[in-house]
């Protein structure tokens, strides 16, 4: 196994040298699915998607290959699965990978068709606690969330739950707290520009956000934004009025915030004073 790796460097490293990206793709791609199928080697997963990773960032182009030629998308969530358990790098890298490859707005719907979604929330319920897995897989899901095929497939998965708990378990960090709110948001908000029914738990979590981290212009504009969104709808008027903190996060955002954010707060407000029949 070590003499395998070994070799493949060395044949990807003069590939990438050479600036033949194609063939690297192509051979990290066989290899990756030639493990999953036989060895399901924790070091060889890790460099093939450490590998796809650096190719995908470097250009659109290999985007594309990883995404629509051969089985390499598939393979890359297989891998996940394998090592959903056993390897917290694996996960964390492969979420990074599919972030990358999900900043091309036209490769959103295929990672989501072909189980991008699911590796992605599963590695959040199998590591709970690790905040760069986490925020990790946060900004992944916010890019796909973007998308009307993503969306809708996450909001089937129960994606603002798992969401709502990551921000709860995590609550003093601003970048899971700032994604959290962005994709929360996203999936309010139908591709006819409606806002659909949240529930009192990702009302709560934007909530949150905003009164654990006052001084953070980035969570506070973001969770003041969801909340404009969430108030858009009458559905939602009721559950942000009755929160208990819901006063208090919008005083405390318009104190701390005045430009960023004031005129968010006065239309939230504004919204939570009609009287509802």
């Amino acid at each position: 196994d070590g003499l395998d790796i070994s070799t493949l460097r060395e044949v990807v490293s003069t590939c990438m040298l050479a600036d033949n990206d194609v063939n690297a793709i192509e051979i990290v791609s066989e290899m990756l699915i030639l493990d999953n199928d036989i060895n399901r080697s924790e070091k060889l997963a890790m460099f093939c998607m450490t590998t796809l990773w650096i190719l995908a960032r470097k250009s659109d182009a290999n985007k594309h290959k990883i995404i629509f030629e051969g089985r390499t998308l598939e393979a890359i969530v297989e891998a996940m699965t394998f090592h959903r358990e056993n390897s917290l790098d694996i996960q964390t890298r492969a979420c990074g990978l599919l972030w990358s490859l999900a900043m091309n707005a036209n490769h959103r719907k295929h990672i989501a068709q072909l189980g991008g979604c699911d590796g992605i929330l599963n590695a959040m319920l199998s590591h709970k606690e690790v905040d760069c897995l986490q925020a990790m897989a946060l900004g992944a899901l916010k890019v796909i969330s973007l998308d009307a095929v993503g969306q809708s497939t996450l909001i089937l998965k129960g994606t603002g739950s798992i969401v709502a708990d990551s921000m709860d378990r995590h609550p003093n960090n601003a970048t899971i707290q700032s994604e959290g709110c962005a994709i929360l948001c996203n999936l309010a908000r139908n591709v006819d520009q409606s806002v659909r029914l949240v529930s009192e738990r990702e009302i709560e979590a934007v909530i949150n956000a905003t009164l654990s981290n006052p001084n953070s212009s980035g969570v506070i504009e973001g969770a003041c934004f969801a909340l404009l969104c969430f108030a858009s709808s009458n559905d939602n008027i009721g559950s942000i009025r009755n929160n208990p903190q819901i006063q208090r996060a919008l005083e405390l955002s318009f104190r701390n915030h005045p430009e960023a954010v004031g005129e968010y707060v006065q239309i939230i407000l504004g919204r939570l004073s009609k009287i509802t029949a």
